[in-house]
């Protein structure tokens, strides 16, 4: 009887805990372009629950960025933040965000906010 009701107990707490895992805004990293030894990464940040309104990049040192429409980034050494208060990624749509650096190898940490509070956990590309 106790270990049917740990059991359950168990799987009612796996059962309420991983929607949260799923729910966490996601990032991708390809090459779109490379030309004169610099890179253009496109960093897709794509969004199941919350809508995305600001993202920060941090990693590569970077030479330029490409905000999508409605966006703004300020980019510093090997920090970009993008921000927007009118076009959020909306929840089961995904946005491009463009770096582009000459070190296309170095590892990238994205993380992510709502309109007030950051979101989810960062992710490493």
């Amino acid at each position: 009887m106790k270990r049917s009701m740990i059991l359950m107990l168990v799987l009612l707490g796996v059962a309420m805990i991983a929607p949260a895992w799923a729910d966490n805004p996601t990032a991708a990293k390809a090459v779109a372009g490379e030309d004169a030894g610099l890179t253009t990464l496109a960093i897709t940040v794509s969004s199941n629950t919350d809508d995305v309104y600001g993202v920060t990049i941090n990693g590569a040192a970077i030479d330029d960025i490409r905000a999508p429409k409605g966006w703004v980034g300020i980019a510093s050494g090997s920090n970009v933040m993008f921000r927007t208060g009118d076009n959020p990624v909306k929840r089961g749509n995904s946005l491009a965000f463009r770096v582009v650096t000459r070190d296309a190898s170095a590892g990238l940490t994205v993380s992510f906010r709502g309109k007030e509070d950051p979101l989810g956990t960062p992710v490493s590309l």
